[in-house]
């Protein structure tokens, strides 16, 4: 999978179930690049490194991990969430920051900055550069772009969007907007062949 299929395929799901976690798509990608290397090193599909804890009922991996102490790094072993896809590992980070308390800070932020550092403060990562290297991937890559197409489009209709732009349908500008007569006779005359 080279960078734009990575990035594609981590925002369609974090764009696809934006409204239900209200996580940020920049973030989600972002993140995923840090942690795997745009999806070259992961534990078992666990693109976020996210650890399994004591309330973790899933499949288990136990790896090494380098984590930031205060004052130095150490090497230590730890046991990491396991899944059978990538696609899985998005859907549960979206779950675990849109759901836990302890990141509630980041739900609604429409600043990927604001996010940045707030995933940071609430612990995500022991890395004091965290945020700053999270800001500068989305930089980098423009995934603040896919932020933008959140509030346009509703996260419900995002997948049918996407495939009328394919499709001719719409030229993909203003999606709040009201179709007139004859765009809606167009769509049905299409639709009909």
């Amino acid at each position: 999978m080279n960078k734009n299929e990575f990035i594609e395929s981590i925002s369609k799901v974090s764009m696809k179930n934006y409204d239900q976690y209200r996580i940020l798509p920049s973030l989600a990608v972002a993140q995923a690049v840090l942690e795997s290397s745009w999806g070259k090193y992961h534990i078992e599909n666990n693109i976020y490194g996210i650890k399994a804890g004591k309330s973790w009922t899933g499949k288990v991996a136990v790896r090494r991990t380098k984590e930031w102490d205060g004052t130095r790094y150490i090497i230590k072993e730890d046991r990491f969430r396991a899944y059978d896809s990538f696609e899985e590992s998005v859907l549960d980070y979206l779950k675990l920051l849109g759901k836990t308390k302890r990141y509630e800070r980041l739900r609604n932020t429409k600043d990927y900055n604001e996010a940045c550092r707030f995933v940071y403060e609430c612990g995500y990562a022991t890395d004091p550069n965290y945020s700053e290297k999270l800001i500068k991937i989305i930089e980098t890559n423009k995934l603040y772009l896919y932020d933008e197409k959140i509030e346009s489009i509703s996260a419900w209709a995002l997948e049918a969007w996407e495939w009328a732009i394919e499709k001719g349908i719409t030229d993909g500008k203003k999606p709040k907007d009201y179709a007139t007569r004859e765009e809606v006779i167009t769509m049905l005359y299409r639709f009909s062949k």
